[in-house]
């Protein structure tokens, strides 16, 4: 009779435990979706690493949490992998590449306008773009001008400006800005177009530059919420963190301009 009752214990002794702990296990579940267990996952091109880098080590400093930060390559490279299933919520890019591009965007805060500028190597004087055409300057740089910014931007100014069929045999096309401004610095580009806050930041590396303010379709940069994530709490705790001067104080470190 007692070995009975022992069976009959031990097997509603097992179901009982498990409920128990099945139901931990649901409440442990519950506080970590009401606690925001996704952090935004942000990425840019890498000509805007650092920028962005800055404001995400500033959201962690101020709200306690870090968000994914994804770097891989060129805008329209990080893009593609975000089509191939990513997972990143905010992009940081021009507005009218993202408007333009394949991935579905629910809303652009607005970070400031860039320029384009263009550089030249020690021992190289230019006084005006024109003087690309000196015999002197054999070797031009620009990044991808099918997927990076600052590339598209380079051809539009070069183009406009009735440069760029003569120029042509001279210019070399890169993955990024930071490989055209490497390359200038090592002396292997005579010129090169790349973005203001490299040279503001390795300036004295090279030559010289100029500012380029127009020739090309403006670039205002945007962060711009990939539909699906606009209504993810955390992501939006993010958007509001880019409009704070602490925020806006960064990107005009990074040579955005209002």
């Amino acid at each position: 009779m007692l070995r009975s009752v022992r069976k009959i214990l031990m097997r509603t002794a097992f179901p009982r435990n498990f409920a128990v702990l099945a139901a931990a296990l649901l409440c442990s579940a519950a506080l970590a979706v009401s606690a925001g267990a996704e952090p935004p996952a942000v990425t840019t091109g890498l000509g805007y690493k650092p920028m962005v880098q800055e404001l995400c080590a500033l959201y962690a400093q101020k709200s306690g949490q870090k968000p994914v930060e994804m770097y891989n390559g060129n805008i329209g490279q990080m893009l593609e992998q975000i089509r191939a299933g990513s997972g990143a919520s905010v992009v940081v890019s021009d507005r009218a590449t993202l408007e333009s591009s394949n991935v579905a965007f629910a809303e652009f805060r607005p970070l400031g306008r860039a320029v384009l500028m263009l550089a030249w190597k020690k021992g190289v004087d230019i006084r005006d773009p024109a003087d690309l055409k000196k015999p002197e300057i054999g070797s031009i740089g620009y990044p991808d001008a099918k997927a990076a910014i600052y590339g598209k931007a380079a051809v539009a100014f070069m183009k406009g400006n009735g440069l760029y069929e003569e120029l042509q045999p001279r210019l070399t096309m890169f993955s990024t800005v930071p490989q055209v401004f490497s390359y200038l610095v090592s002396g292997n580009l005579d010129a090169a177009f790349v973005n203001e806050a490299l040279i503001r930041k390795q300036g004295g590396k090279i030559g010289g530059w100029m500012e380029l303010d127009k020739g090309y379709e403006p670039l205002f940069l945007v962060a711009g919420v990939v539909r699906g994530h606009e209504n993810d709490p955390d992501v939006k705790a993010f958007l509001d963190f880019l409009g704070s001067p602490e925020a806006k104080a960064v990107c005009v470190k990074n040579n955005l301009r209002p």
